[in-house]
């Protein structure tokens, strides 16, 4: 059995061959003059007779009977065909509302499906795929409501998104398709609780499906780094006893003043005893002089 992305490339390849297919049929079937397939054999034949050089090294179209027959290699030789020797122009692309788009888009299947039929190795598959996505929106870009409906540009976005899986590109498992509420609903709750991981390639069915997701996507992204920010906002509160704890350790600095004065206060202490002393004596002395005079009074103390 081969290998899973080898597979994928071989399909990839079937699948640009089916939408050039579809491609050329519908320029071909909107230009003016003939749109039979034997019509188009007919101006592959005329034009490799007038320019050999460019129409060199293809498959004998003698040989294809329908348009199933036909491959990206020959449709994008007619749709890209300048035309610059022709003897009757036709102008496919530029006979459309967007030839720019067209034309981008004819190269970027060509390119998608040229990569599919070299790929090799697990790298070159996921590249192959990778190009075919972008080929797809380009499709999308040039003839969405024309040659493909928005439900067969749709499909191939699906197919887009299971080559990405299978060569490895975009992560392990296909997303669910974002047109189902619940489905939207669990893969944006998988985005936000991926959180920091690395973002998934996720394939939507329309360019303007990818540029809704892609604005989801960035405004989770902004969500999340908002929550991240104010984490440490709500634990701020948690180092309050810390700072408590700091604001009583300053408000405890003003007491050591205090515990200057208290050698004042001891000798303020002492300074009481020796006024009472002062007192007792000063009323000692009151109390003898007192009593001496009275004595002298009596007669008791001559020598006063």
């Amino acid at each position: 059995m081969p290998e899973e992305y080898l597979q994928a490339a071989f399909e990839i390849k079937a699948s640009c061959d089916e939408i050039s297919r579809r491609i050329l049929r519908w320029h071909w079937e909107s230009k003016p003059g003939g749109h039979g397939f034997d019509a188009l054999l007919e101006h592959v034949r005329r034009r490799q007779e007038e320019s050999p050089a460019y129409y060199g090294h293809m498959p004998d179209v003698g040989r294809k009977t329908s348009w199933q027959q036909l491959d990206t290699t020959l449709c994008m030789r007619v749709l890209l065909d300048p035309e610059n020797d022709a003897s009757q122009p036709l102008d496919l692309l530029g006979n459309t509302a967007h030839p720019g788009a067209a034309r981008r888009a004819c190269n970027a299947v060509r390119t998608a499906r040229n990569e599919a039929a070299h790929a090799s190795d697990r790298s070159s598959g996921g590249q192959a795929a990778i190009l075919f996505d972008e080929a797809v929106e380009c499709v999308e870009d040039a003839y969405v409501g024309t040659a493909f409906s928005e439900k067969e540009l749709a499909k191939y976005y699906q197919l887009s998104r299971d080559y990405l899986r299978r060569c490895g590109v975009g992560g392990k498992e296909p997303s669910p398709p974002p047109d189902t509420p619940s489905a939207a609903g669990e893969t944006a709750g998988r985005d936000e609780a991926a959180g920091s991981a690395a973002p998934e390639v996720h394939i939507h069915p329309t360019g303007a499906a990818r540029q809704k997701a892609a604005a989801a996507r960035q405004k989770a992204e902004r969500t999340a780094r908002a929550g991240q920010r104010a984490e440490p906002a709500a634990k701020a509160p948690r180092s309050a006893p810390a700072g408590r704890s700091g604001t009583a350790a300053r408000g405890s600095a003003p007491r050591k003043p205090a515990a200057h004065t208290k050698p004042k206060n001891r000798r303020a202490g002492r300074g009481e005893p020796a006024g009472s002393r002062a007192a007792l004596i000063a009323a000692a002395a009151a109390l003898l002089i007192g009593l001496a005079v009275r004595a002298a009074g009596m007669g008791l103390l001559p020598f006063l």
